[in-house]
């Protein structure tokens, strides 16, 4: 993935963040699944509460919609109001 591509992921996971505290009234946090391609999100999730973390919850759902092997070859990156993370 290019360093493009990553800043445009952070960014974007930045705004799922911002929209869940701004329109949910969540806590600031987002997450992102982006496919093996660096360029298509096939998952965009939001903090639930306090137990379900964006991250944690975007990973069971992907884990129960993708295969492994696929996964391996994806990106998460996670997002705050205060500091983005890729990983």
């Amino acid at each position: 993935m290019s360093p493009g591509q990553v800043i445009r992921h952070l960014r974007r996971a930045n705004e799922v963040a911002r929209r869940a505290r701004d329109e949910l009234g969540r806590h600031p946090f987002g997450a992102i699944l982006v496919a093996p391609d660096g360029e298509t999100v096939l998952a965009e999730q939001s903090n639930v509460d306090s137990v379900n973390h964006a991250e944690a919850v975007l990973a069971r759902t992907a884990a129960l919609n993708y295969s492994a092997d696929f996964l391996w070859r994806c990106t998460a990156a996670y997002g705050t109001r205060t500091r983005p993370a890729a990983q």
